[in-house]
């Protein structure tokens, strides 16, 4: 995650940038996922200031808007239902407000003023001592050239303890799907069956709002994260609460990954009202020929009294059902 991406930024981040803002950059593009340049959710900000050595977000803040006005904007504006990107009374966009989390993203090439990414050859520029040479060889160590195999290098710790000596000269074969990988934010990853599904609910969506193949893969983990907790089915309501108020949306695979990351709870489900016990037939013979009682069971007396009528009041009739 963030790994080959980060390399990239690093040899096309300008010279001039500081040293704290080529940290944070370089942070963020070890955060973020390699293939959709995407990375957000809960620990996202917390790991960044680890990663970066700053206090709080109101540095990091001035720091991103330093990169900013250099021309190297990570953070995603929050957008409105419009699908046009918020601003403030001042008229500056907005990347963050209360009950929605930040954004962020790594640029493409063509997207920030970078530098030209240089090219090594370090096969060309080996250094001598980094060549064994046989004639250089030491009594010694050809004494206990048993000892000198890769496995067996003296290695210590970043605390500077020193990590036993072990025989194996290769690691253990891994099996396919022999343990869980980390997900994105420290988390377990949801089984594949459970990523495939949302990565096609995503991929299906009514167009304009249907994304690719790869975005879709990029979003399914957080978009069965968000439904889980909110209560939320890969159904129909989902699709319509995901795609609702198209108008004036330009860029709809923005907005929907917004829209997911600040999903709202599942309405609750009104359960059903039980069903009124259908009246029985009336038998025409109490109520003294009101014809009210046809419709209504207090009208339906016995004849000369005020008792029920036992053939057709319902009182009797679910006694005699009993």
């Amino acid at each position: 995650m963030g790994y080959e991406l980060r390399r990239w930024f690093e040899d096309r981040l300008p010279q001039e940038i500081s040293s704290g803002e080529r940290v944070v950059a370089l942070a963020i593009a070890d955060l973020v996922w390699d293939d959709s340049r995407i990375g957000y959710g809960r620990k996202f900000m917390e790991k960044l200031l680890h990663k970066s050595g700053f206090e709080n977000e109101a540095q990091l803040g001035k720091v991103l808007g330093k990169l900013a006005a250099r021309g190297i904007e990570l953070r995603v504006p929050i957008c409105g239902q419009d699908g046009k990107p918020l601003k403030n009374k001042r008229g500056q966009l907005v990347y963050a407000h209360r009950g929605h989390q930040r954004t962020f993203r790594v640029p493409l090439e063509s997207e920030f003023p970078g530098r030209p990414a240089p090219v090594w050859n370090d096969e060309e520029e080996r250094s001598p001592d980094r060549v064994t040479f046989e004639a250089e060889r030491s009594p010694a160590r050809e004494t206990f050239s048993g000892e000198r195999s890769p496995a067996r290098e003296s290695m210590v710790t970043q605390a500077g303890d020193p990590i036993p000596l072990t025989t194996n000269t290769l690691p253990p074969t891994a099996t396919p799907h022999s343990a869980p990988r980390p997900g994105k934010a420290g988390r377990s990853e949801q089984p594949n069956d459970a990523i495939t599904a949302a990565a096609a609910f995503l991929t299906n969506l009514p167009e304009p709002w249907a994304v690719g193949r790869v975005t879709a893969k990029a979003m399914a983990p957080q978009l069965l994260e968000v439904i889980t907790e909110q209560g939320w089915r890969l159904d129909e309501q989902l699709i319509a609460k995901l795609t609702e108020n198209p108008n004036g949306i330009n860029r709809h695979s923005s907005v929907l990954r917004l829209r997911i990351n600040d999903l709202p709870k599942a309405p609750q489900q009104q359960p059903a009202s039980p069903a009124k016990p259908s009246l029985p037939l009336w038998c025409r013979h109490c109520g003294d020929g009101n014809p009210a009682a046809e419709f209504n069971a207090k009208f339906r007396t016995a004849p000369g009294s005020s008792k029920p009528c036992p053939d057709c009041h319902p009182v009797n009739q679910t006694a005699n059902a009993a």
